[in-house]
């Protein structure tokens, strides 16, 4: 693809110093890109130094694009709220691998008139055909440099020289890769119409429609510094909190600007300033907002800082939440902003977690079967409860949950994300366990390529905690494929030799293979090639870690599906002291399994204890209280009663003291 410009950037310091001094701070702010067809947002030149806990995204994103190609053009819409001149425009770039430095150009140039985000196709949409160029009439041509290699994530800074003067028109800012080791920061699925434009030459929509531009539901980290001349402007930020399982009060921060060039200040701080938020959607209330600080550069300008208090909530319940800003004067219309929602979910002590992960490109949170004892687990599902907060996974690290994860994610940038954090770290030192199911875990989430991989050297996750060294990524791309089980091992153990795993309901098949694994880890999935497709491993520290490089839910058989959690579940002991089963409890499998008559279930205890015994279903639901009372030492049976069960899967769970297991059986009349 021809390179439109080239361009110099340098790092850009998070500070004030970066605002020229020549101008006054009060006349200088930040553009946002657009979101849902509203003029782009605007930000303070200090708000970033002030107040790091509202950031460009309101502290959310973690996300960054990785389909790019070299070649491949990124950019974003940008609507002046008010008129301004243009002093620079920031790329936030993230540096995923290698260690040279980045050359990539940069453009930034007036909309024709006859292009609005209505004129594009979302790239990924099948139905989607090219729309026409952004780039009208230049701005400005910067001379080429390579950009220094830096590990993580950076903002780079475009000054441009003379400071043209856009007034309200729309423009366009973005750059070319050349380098796909860098990608872009992004957020995802905002709302159409969409103000982030490419030229993408792969992927664009149907292979058949070529490239060419098209509009994208990820929302590029790029961000324009303006100043603004003759005119009165009022923005509000806020955080935007995610889904919990506290119950207990949220305080969300706010931050807020205004400039009034020709009033002096007279009738411009707002009158009233309130948090309304509602609950599932139905009644609403306001809290008052608490200023925290205010910042007066100049006698027409205000920036503050504030909170609110959210009082804590039922599990349970979806809580949406808005900001309003109220004036006295006429100048100052009443100030909304956007809703925000998290989910408070219900949370039962002593269960595991199954954390299943919304895919960052297709958007899909939900299995294709759902077959989860959910007695066994907590399940938060991000395409229906949005992404978790801390205090969520810190419940099964240091709080009541039981130190065990199951964490299903078809790309697994979320799960890469989990495994470079503190709480990753001490859930495997402290002796907790993992269910890993991914099919892009290398590829989309660790981003080291597709095809063959090697760990890097550590410190890395794969090398030092999975015990994974090399690999094939998207080793199989078409479904339904065959997996071959080890079943002699009891992590695999009752479930078929072979089973059909289909992943095309949900997605594309990019499933991979092991091809080198340390020496204590246990190949138990292979495929019709004989290729490792997972394992499980057992450190000398204590956690347990069982790795499928396909999508747990992809199976087809859901009793095959059960069992192999179940087994995973029954093999990490959790919450059981294991001397103490032996010591405490005889609870054997039941047997004749499967049942078609009554039959007595024996088991014993070696002291006594108050013992329960349930039957469940499939679903979690208690069916049958066989015991449920102290008993003395020794053997003890109970009946179980096939006529109250129809044909279908059961587990027997028994809780004794400190023992608690599960046992499954099925019914065939």
């Amino acid at each position: 693809m021809k390179k439109l410009i080239e361009i110099f950037f340098v790092m850009l310091l998070v500070s004030s110093n970066l605002v020229s001094n020549i101008y006054a701070k009060s006349q200088e702010v930040y553009l946002l890109p657009s979101v849902n067809g509203e003029p782009s947002k605007v930000m303070s030149v200090d708000m970033l130094s002030a107040h790091s806990l509202i950031q460009y995204d309101c502290g959310e994103s973690s996300h960054y694009l990785t389909d790019i190609l070299p070649g491949d053009t990124i950019g974003v819409l940008f609507v002046p709220p008010f008129p301004c001149s243009l002093i620079e425009v920031h790329f936030c770039r993230y540096k995923r691998c290698g260690n040279t430095p980045d050359l990539y150009y940069g453009i930034v140039a007036d909309v024709p008139d006859s292009v609005t985000p209505e004129s594009y196709g979302e790239y990924r949409d099948s139905t989607s055909i090219t729309g026409p160029s952004p780039i009208g009439n230049l701005y400005f041509r910067p001379a080429a440099m390579e950009i220094p290699f830096t590990v993580g994530l950076h903002w780079d800074t475009l000054v441009i020289p003379g400071q043209p003067n856009i007034d309200q028109n729309v423009f366009w800012a973005g750059y070319t890769i050349e380098d796909t080791c860098y990608s872009t920061k992004v957020d995802l699925n905002v709302l159409p119409p969409y103000h982030a434009i490419c030229w993408r030459q792969s992927g664009a929509g149907p292979e058949t429609n070529g490239p060419g531009w098209y509009s994208s539901s990820d929302l590029f980290w790029i961000r324009a510094l303006v100043k603004f001349y003759g005119q009165n402007y009022t923005g509000v930020s806020v955080e935007k909190l995610k889904g919990t399982y506290d119950t207990h009060d949220r305080t969300v921060h706010i931050y807020s600007w205004d400039y009034n060039e020709d009033s002096a200040g007279v009738g411009f701080y707002p009158d009233s300033a309130f948090l309304y938020y509602s609950i599932n959607e139905c009644n609403t209330f306001r809290v008052s907002l608490i200023q925290d600080s205010v910042y007066n550069p100049d006698p027409y300008s205000e920036d503050a800082w504030w909170h609110a208090i959210i009082p804590g909530q039922r599990p349970e319940v979806k809580l949406t939440y808005w900001v309003k800003l109220k004036y006295r004067s006429a100048l100052r219309p009443t100030y909304k902003t956007h809703y925000y929602c998290y989910m408070v979910k219900r949370v039962t002590q002593l269960r595991s977690l199954v954390y299943i992960e919304e895919d960052e490109y297709f958007g899909f949170g939900t299995g294709v079967h759902n077959a989860f004892p959910t007695y066994f687990y907590n399940v938060w599902n991000e395409n229906l409860d949005g992404s978790a907060d801390n205090f969520v996974i810190d419940y099964y690290i240091s709080g009541p949950g039981l130190r065990e994860i199951c964490w299903l994610s078809p790309g697994g940038e979320g799960l890469a994300d989990f495994t470079n954090t503190q709480l990753f770290e001490c859930l495997v030192n402290s002796g907790g366990n993992l269910l890993i199911s991914s099919q892009d875990l290398i590829g989309s989430g660790f981003n080291l390529g597709y095809g063959e991989w090697e760990a890097p050297e550590s410190p890395h996750p794969l090398r030092d905690y999975f015990k994974a060294y090399g690999g094939i990524d998207d080793y199989i791309t078409e479904s339904p494929f065959d997996v071959f089980i080890d079943v002699t091992d009891y992590v695999t153990c009752a479930m078929p030799d072979e089973i059909t795993v289909d992943c095309t309901p949900l997605y594309p098949t990019w499933v991979g293979t092991f091809t080198e694994l340390d020496s204590e880890c246990k190949p138990l999935f292979y495929s019709t090639d004989c290729t490792i497709l997972g394992y499980r491993y057992e450190s000398p520290s204590g956690y347990k870690l069982l790795f499928l490089y396909f999508p747990l839910h992809a199976i087809t058989d859901t009793i095959a599906q059960e069992i192999l959690i179940e087994n995973f579940h029954n093999w990490t002991c959790v919450g059981v002291d294991r001397t103490s089963e032996i010591e405490i409890c005889n609870f054997p499998k039941v047997k004749p399994n499967p049942l078609s008559n009554d039959t007595r279930y024996k088991f014993s205890i070696e002291k006594p204890e108050y013992v329960k015994i349930y039957i469940y279903d499939i679903k979690g639901s208690l069916l049958i209280k066989l015991v449920d009372k102290k008993l003395n030492v020794g053997e003890h049976s109970v009946k179980i009663n096939t006529d109250e069960l129809t044909s279908g899967v059961y587990f027997l769970r028994m809780d004794a003291g400190k023992f608690s297991g599960t046992r499954k059986f099925l019914v065939i009349k």
